[in-house]
């Protein structure tokens, strides 16, 4: 059996192995030799003494970081940030001039606070009636329209509110938001322009626009737009990750962490920053640095989900039995079907074949499994020379029909660790018929291109992802 199961794990990463460094003078080494020794007597405190001694000298010292962590279980679970999701745009409230008007907003925020629309937008609509004129009010009612799903309302109010007071563009940030749900293309963009056009400083607008951009596939003018926000707006930070998630999608991954190591010197507790620099790390073929970002994420924030991602890098470095310790330190109620595939597969290598078998047929048992968890069951009895079997998951393989991109770049790696290289291909462009703007289909290829040394190939695959992706 070949040695690139380990490979079709994951999509997108190259695949050579990096040993990482150990400890850089006799001093550390020696204070990590005290550290293991009080961890096997049990003595977890005074091996954190000396970990955190070595990392006072090597900050970046992956075996003590990797030794920290160790030390240290994860507790919760951390529902990563979304970047891209609409924003709802409102401003303090500034007291109108008069007080019926005032109070109705106010009252009508509590509600709006919790959640109680009906009466959020009965108390606004009296603060509009009492003051025809109280711009906020209207802003913050189309708010409320927007939270109840009343689309055309909500637009009316925006439109009201910016009609008033042309200066106040927050409003059309909102309306543009709306026609971006509505599918209005031409409306959203337009409304955007004239945001930047009433008012150079809203910020809000240009990155609206960057997203604008970004969705129809122009790179540069998102990119301009993002750096907009910064330049009105410098502690902005959320156009920092923009700007970081725009390179990463557009393979820039070193300008991607450049912009990350830019925000982290303005943020240097985020440890959301720190998982992204890993993940382009990862498609660097840096796993040492990868290592080393995802364990400064982990002791910002101890989550199982980074777990997860410090698993899945020493798997690619080949760190076995760290990837395995990892991934089962972050099993919980909500691990995935393709966590438990990973840990079979750290069994398997560390040829614990019943566990591996375990563990994979848990992943089978789970939703969303996939057809690369019926293949490396079906090595796994091979190696077992259980034929029966071996030719039952492998049957299962032969007769499995695509239904995702994902299923496409697994087969793909099935077909490569067979060594057909042309029939991985050849899938991986079915896939890319059918999902053209599926940017990881194209990045298997690049990597299929890569470990066979087809420098044609992987040229041709650039030029066909410029023109897709321009």
């Amino acid at each position: 059996m070949k040695r690139l199961m380990k490979s079709i794990l994951l999509f997108g990463a190259v695949l050579s192995a990096v040993s990482l460094s150990c400890p850089a003078n006799d001093l550390t080494d020696d204070y990590f030799d005290i550290a293991q020794n009080y961890y096997k007597e049990g003595n977890t405190q005074k091996a954190m003494e000396y970990i955190n001694q070595i990392l006072a000298i090597e900050k970046n010292n992956p075996q003590a970081l990797n030794f920290k962590i160790t030390l240290t279980p994860p507790t919760f679970s951390k529902s990563f940030p979304d970047i891209d999701k609409p924003l709802i745009f409102d401003v303090p409230y500034v007291a109108c001039g008069n007080s019926s008007s005032d109070i109705f907003y106010q009252q009508g925020m509590k509600c709006y606070r919790a959640k109680d629309y009906v009466t959020a937008e009965e108390n606004f609509k009296n603060a509009v009636q009492s003051h025809p004129n109280n711009f906020r009010a209207y802003n913050t009612l189309g708010l409320v329209y927007w939270a109840e799903g009343k689309l055309d309302e909500a637009k009316t109010a925006f439109i009201k509110s910016n009609s008033i007071n042309k200066s106040f563009t927050v409003p059309l940030d909102n309306l543009a938001q709306i026609y971006k749900q509505t599918r209005e293309k031409e409306k959203c963009y337009s409304t955007l322009l004239n945001a930047t056009n009433l008012n150079s400083n809203d910020f809000c607008s240009y990155l609206l626009l960057g997203d604008f951009y970004k969705d129809n596939d122009d790179y540069q003018k998102a990119l301009q737009a993002y750096r907009d926000v910064i330049r009105i707006n410098p502690k902005y930070n959320l156009a920092y990750l923009k700007i970081a998630k725009l390179k990463t999608d557009n393979m820039d991954f070193a300008g991607s962490n450049a912009t990350l190591n830019y925000y982290l010197g303005i943020n240097p507790k985020d440890d959301f920053a720190y998982y992204l620099m890993a993940k382009n790390f990862v498609y660097m073929n840096d796993l040492e640095k990868a290592k080393i970002s995802i364990c400064k994420a982990i002791l910002g924030s101890n989550c199982y989900e980074y777990r997860e991602e410090l698993g899945r890098i020493n798997y690619l470095s080949e760190d076995i039995q760290d990837s395995l310790n990892a991934f089962n330190s972050s099993i919980n109620s909500n691990t995935s079907s393709e966590i438990y595939n990973y840990i079979g597969m750290c069994y398997f290598n560390l040829h614990d074949f019943n566990k591996a078998i375990l563990n994979i047929n848990k992943a089978i048992s789970m939703p969303n499994t996939r057809v690369l968890y019926y293949y490396n069951l079906a090595q796994i009895y091979y190696t077992l020379k259980d034929n029966t079997n071996y030719l039952r998951y492998m049957s299962l393989v032969k007769d499995f029909q695509p239904a995702k991109w994902q299923d496409y770049i697994d087969l793909s790696g099935i077909f490569l660790d067979s060594d057909s290289k042309n029939s991985a291909i050849l899938v991986l462009n079915q896939g890319i018929e059918k999902y053209p703007k599926v940017k990881e289909l194209y990045l298997e290829k690049l990597k299929i291109y890569d470990l066979t040394d087809d420098i044609q190939g992987a040229g041709q695959t650039k030029l066909e992802m410029e023109q897709v992706f321009k």
